[in-house]
């Protein structure tokens, strides 16, 4: 079926609202009304009120239960064109009124009638799964010479391809009765719509039990004591003051070790019923499971994990540098996330960026930057561009075939912030390209190639800042220190959850026992490898896997290292290549959903299933510290 995705979706035309853009300073604390609306996104595009909202929910419903008069019928190809015609209207229709209601409830979160809208759109997902799950289950149960017939009729021209991708899982459906049963068991290898994003019963346990701990209080750099909380762990753990952010990770993972047989339990449960539904479906290992579900071989994970462990010398010169820099005697986990380069105060205004960017992404070509000089503008209705009092933290894109992308940011006019808006626009127009090349049927991406999009747009960006600013040493350090960062967290620390992850599977699958020892020691484990010989580990560090909720999100961390690696790759075949290179990205873009991603990612010229691209990323790291390293010695001087 159509994969609709609740909160990630896609786009086609360019709109703009009226408003001219005036002078604007950010206040987190304003409230929505204080922000000027040529600085909103123009939630117009999707309904013009809260009114018409209410009209399609209402339709979509009527219509769902409309195509159930196509239950039991789909034995030709005249039935099954018919169906598909009014299952699609209906999943056009419902991805209106998912898309309206997230946009809605992230402006303010406190607003009751937005958050019931979100609820409301949840509970209509489920009901739309449901509803349209006896197409795939009509289609998968025909026998092959029966459903190769009625293929090759002219009716099913503009579905055929379409087709064939559904029924790629043929071998994996049940008879009725055990298709109900695994309905039961909320089988999530199968739903129409993809709500991955959604937790399961198992998470929700999860969270409930990490918001429940008691965490202690800590001083902070005054010397006030203050109450450890989930929320400003963050801020704690990157305090310049390493009593501080040592006493911050020592109370978290202290906290988690007294309730650690609760997370191995829960966490265990997870994986059990992951391994579960994969053997109910006949595959060989949950890995295979989950990512068949987007087409993807685990030789590509296995590839990720192979070749980052033959390249952590990078990894391990990582932690050198940073032992370094902060002129430590050793370097432990409290230590990482504090910043190696201090900040910079340089204004950059949301003019600048939407200025910049443009410039900065010039090798993709005039198509891209076409569309894109227009789009970033705050009169285009694309970005919601400020913070305001209840507005959800953070940045995103989301969007819907059919309408413009609509980008989510909070932009304090800081130089990060001009990367997260790169960043966010690269899922952007990877949308807009690609819902502009396919019709609805053929639209839309996997996650791993989603990833590609954003980190190539914001390695671009980068190289672009080094050079503006490439006779102002501190703010080239501060902004390959940032690179560095990227690289460690994104491609090294999440393929060390990726393997965690992956040998936990296997232990499950193994039937090994579930307890918290066997989880403390595969977790210590690689971390020592990872970080190598000069870093040290503490007594409860290797009970940090039982705060890490990726783990919950069924093999998706992979996705994170491997878009990168490929990201950085593809950015530098663009800079060396010139049009060609630009132009293989663009139809790696543009490319069909039907292609399995790693083709796709293969017309950007990345091989994933090759070590080349993972290797490229680890060479880059070395470049950026010995990069960092001159400037230093430099500076000594």
């Amino acid at each position: 079926m159509k994969k609709i995705i609740l909160t990630v979706l896609s786009i086609c035309a360019l709109t703009a609202i009226a408003s001219a853009a005036v002078d604007y300073k950010p206040d987190s604390n304003a409230p929505r009304s204080a922000v000027p609306n040529a600085y909103k996104w123009d939630t117009g595009a999707v309904f013009a009120n809260d009114g018409d909202w209410e009209k399609a929910y209402t339709a979509v419903k009527k219509n769902l239960d409309g195509l159930q008069v196509f239950k039991g019928t789909l034995s030709k190809a005249e039935t099954i064109k018919d169906c598909l015609d009014d299952y699609m209207a209906v999943s056009k229709m419902f991805s209106r009124t998912s898309l309206y209601s997230t946009l809605k409830v992230t402006e303010d979160e406190n607003v009751e009638k937005y958050q019931k809208m979100k609820q409301r759109s949840v509970a209509l997902a489920n009901e739309y799964n449901a509803k349209t799950s006896f197409i795939r289950e009509e289609l998968m149960k025909m026998d092959n010479k029966t459903l190769d017939s009625i293929l090759a009729s002219p009716l099913l021209d503009k579905y055929r391809e379409y087709l064939k991708d559904l029924l790629r899982r043929k071998g994996h459906i049940l008879p009725t009765e055990a298709e109900r049963v695994l309905s039961l068991a909320s089988d999530n290898l199968w739903a129409e719509i993809d709500t991955s994003e959604l937790p399961s019963d198992i998470e929700m346990v999860f969270k409930a039990v990490l918001r429940d701990i008691p965490l202690p209080k800590i001083k902070d750099e005054s010397g006030k004591e203050v109450q450890l909380t989930l929320a400003n762990y963050g801020k704690y753990r990157a305090s310049k003051d390493r009593e501080v952010r040592k006493a911050a990770v020592a109370g978290l993972f202290g906290a988690l070790r007294k309730y650690q047989n609760i997370f191995a339990a829960t966490l265990g449960g997870e994986f059990k019923r992951d391994v579960f539904l994969a053997r109910a479906r006949k595959y060989n290992s949950a890995i295979g499971a989950y990512l068949d579900r987007e087409n993807v071989d685990p030789k590509v994970v296995d590839n990720l994990i192979n070749t980052i462990n033959k390249n952590l010398k990078p990894l391990h010169r990582y932690v050198d540098l940073r032992k370094k820099m902060l002129k430590l005697p050793d370097i432990h986990i409290y230590d990482l996330y504090t910043p190696i380069v201090p900040g910079i105060s340089k204004e950059y205004t949301y003019n600048d960026a939407a200025k910049d960017i443009p410039e900065a992404l010039k090798p993709l070509g005039k198509e891209y930057i076409g569309v894109l000089s227009k789009s970033i503008l705050p009169e285009s209705g694309w970005t919601d561009i400020y913070p305001n009092k209840g507005k959800e933290s953070g940045a995103f894109c989301t969007a819907i075939w059919g309408l413009h992308p609509f980008v989510k940011m909070n932009y304090m006019n800081e130089i990060d912030d001009a990367s997260t808006l790169a960043h966010e626009f690269g899922h952007a127009m990877h949308s807009y390209l690609n819902n502009a090349a396919q019709p609805y049927e053929m639209a839309g991406y996997s996650t791993l190639a989603a990833e590609i999009a954003s980190t190539l747009n914001e390695t671009l960006f980068i190289n672009y800042l080094l050079n503006k600013f490439k006779d102002d040493d501190q703010t080239r350090l501060y902004l390959l220190g940032e690179q560095l960062e990227g690289i460690r967290t994104t491609i090294y620390r999440q393929t060390m959850f990726a393997e965690f992850e992956k040998k936990l599977h296997e232990l499950a699958e193994a039937g090994e026992p579930v307890t918290a020892e066997l989880y403390n020691k595969t977790y210590k484990g690689l971390v020592q490898k990872y970080y190598g010989p000069g870093f040290t580990i503490d007594e409860n560090d290797e009970i940090e896997w039982a705060y890490i909720p990726h783990f919950y999100w069924k093999f998706y961390v992979y996705s994170y290292a491997a878009g990168l690696s490929s990201g950085i790759a593809m950015s530098e075949k663009i800079m060396a290549g010139g049009e060609k290179g630009s132009e293989q990205y663009l139809a790696f873009l543009k490319s069909p959903a039907i292609v399995p991603p790693v083709e796709a990612i293969k017309k950007g010229g990345v091989d994933l299933t090759a070590p080349g691209a993972i290797e490229a990323a680890a060479k880059k790291m070395s470049l950026i510290i010995d990069e960092m390293e001159r400037i230093l010695a430099k500076g000594k001087q």
